[in-house]
């Protein structure tokens, strides 16, 4: 029994402390993530050596496997090992396309279409780079010029300059606002490369030279000779000024190759030497430019380049062969180009109506939270009305209540020294009731009392003094006054006194003028005319 209780005991212990091995395990990998998103940016190669560190079993949340995945296609995209399967991003998309930050979706979409952009499927790496715009930060500047660099390759390959430029130029503008000098360089370089397409070279120069200057700061070589290449080769095609273009070329060669003539320039050299009939240089060039690398198009210029050269040779057999060759070739081009074309055409209209598409949903989600925000300021500004008014009600009734305390307040004061004259003043009633009026007339003031009696009985009998002002706006205060005192039963021989008056055929005429003035005909009595009022008021 002892063995068995001791083998428990082990198994225990062992069980709980590769719980907290695991448990310290995730806590380093978590770390390690954290390391390498802060690496990634300046050091992406090391950053993708400490993540194959991590143990990709050890993150148990959704969420740490979806950041490991996107960390590791943002890496291996940085150090140009390109993907053509989704498989390694795969639960990025799952986790992001529904979960997470807009700017780590942003990010999931923006890999995404760099797969399929390497696997050559181009409208679904559209697709995918027109939703990382939909949802990148306004302040992402970095990620913005990536988005629309890519887009713009894209729109290149599919030979729709006019939005290659517009591509390259927010791609360009996001990068000066964050501050990427060498990828700015590269766009403007792509953006000029683009308006030359389009026949606008002028514009085109001045892309080149600014991006040519930032070149030059970074120290960016091969970038430097592809921006003098284009620069020289505007010159010499377009402005027709060779001497300015050797000019720059030799400056440059100068200042980055040790005066040496790239080769990847044999052919615009060839084309220089041809124009100033130096013709031995012309051959030596063209002979070492053709190569199994050179473009179709590039191919073409050189045929036509030998065809002048043999022509100015007047070696005119051999120029009519590159002629017919450079002829031929462009032939076969045309073929294969008007198939590409169409095919370009049907990829750019179904690119077009995916942004369209995604642009009118963006509009629509702006309008209904236009929308959203006005019903909801218009809630808000009812619920204020509302809290005002039952403020103001709720002060209004304590302003009542605090009034009629000062009434009850008056009249209990008042009452009390009714009371304390009328007991010293027993057995002379003439005496009290002189000192009655007094203390009616000067100690409350006639007017204060009377207008502590509106409140009075406006409060306990359900506000029949606002009622008869509003529904009989020609009584005068003194009417009202009268009816007051109808209202609290007060005896014919008080209100005679109240009055000052001696006569009762006095107080009649008082209820005739008053039942005259709200139309009363003489057989209805006055007084239950007024509880009538009363009565329907209540209800």
């Amino acid at each position: 029994m002892f063995r068995i209780i001791f083998l428990l005991y082990i198994v225990t212990i062992w069980g709980c402390g590769n719980d907290r091995s695991a448990l310290q395990k995730r806590r380093i990998d978590l770390g390690v993530l954290n390391r390498v998103e802060g690496m990634a940016a300046e050091h992406p190669d090391s950053a993708l050596m400490l993540l194959h560190t991590v143990d990709e079993s050890s993150l148990m949340k959704r969420q740490e496997r979806a950041r490991y995945s996107l960390l590791f296609s943002e890496l291996l995209d940085k150090n140009y090992i390109d993907l053509e399967t989704d498989s390694v991003i795969r639960p990025a998309v799952e986790y992001f396309s529904q979960n997470g930050k807009y700017e780590d979706r942003a990010k999931m979409y923006y890999y995404l279409g760099r797969i399929h952009e390497n696997a050559g499927r181009t409208e679904e790496a559209v697709a995918a780079f027109v939703s990382a715009e939909k949802y990148v930060g306004k302040e992402q500047y970095n990620l913005q010029g990536l988005i629309y660099s890519r887009m713009g390759y894209l729109y290149d390959t599919q030979a729709n300059a006019e939005a290659t430029v517009r591509m390259f130029a927010k791609a360009s503008d996001a990068f000066r606002k964050g501050g990427k000098l060498r990828n700015l360089s590269y766009t403007l370089r792509e953006e000029g490369s683009a308006l030359i397409l389009l026949e606008n070279k002028e514009a085109a120069n001045r892309l080149f030279y600014e991006a040519l200057d930032i070149a030059c700061q970074l120290k960016d070589t091969l970038n430097v000779l592809s921006l003098v290449q284009q620069i020289g080769t505007n010159f010499v095609f377009y402005y027709k000024d060779i001497k300015k273009a050797k000019d720059l070329l030799s400056d440059i060669y100068n200042r980055y190759c040790g005066g040496e003539i790239p080769e990847g320039h044999f052919a615009l050299w060839g084309y220089i030497c041809l124009q100033e009939k130096d013709l031995q240089k012309a051959e030596y060039y063209l002979m070492h430019d053709t190569g199994p690398d050179s473009s179709p198009y590039a191919t073409i210029g050189t045929y036509e380049m030998w065809s002048m050269l043999y022509e100015q040779k007047k070696e005119y057999r051999k120029a009519l062969d590159y002629v017919k060759r450079a002829g031929e070739l462009r032939d076969s081009i045309y073929v294969v180009e008007k198939d590409k074309l169409v095919q370009n055409l049907e990829r750019q209209y179904r690119t077009e109506l995916l942004r369209a598409e995604n642009e009118e949903l963006h509009t629509i989600n702006v309008y209904l939270f236009i929308i959203f925000l006005l019903i909801f300021f218009f809630f808000v500004c009812v619920l204020t009305l509302f809290v005002y008014r039952a403020k103001r009600k709720e002060r209004e009734k304590e302003e009542k209540i605090n009034s009629l305390k000062c009434v009850l307040d008056d009249w209990i004061n008042f009452l009390k020294t009714l009371a304390d004259m009328a007991i010293k003043m027993k057995k002379k009633p003439e005496q009290f009731l002189e000192t009655f009026k007094e203390n009616l007339n000067l100690k409350t003031g006639k007017e204060r009392f009377f207008s502590n009696l509106h409140a009075w009985v406006n409060q306990s009998h359900n506000g029949i003094v606002d009622y008869l002002k509003r529904e009989y706006p020609h009584l005068t205060d003194e009417d009202l006054d009268f009816c007051c005192l109808l209202y609290l039963k007060m005896p014919v021989d008080v209100m005679l006194q109240m009055y000052d008056l001696t006569n009762k055929n006095s107080l009649y005429n008082k209820r005739s003028d008053l039942r005259r003035k709200m139309g009363l005909s003489p057989e209805i009595n006055l007084e239950q005319y007024l509880d009538g009022l009363l009565v329907n008021l209540a209800r």
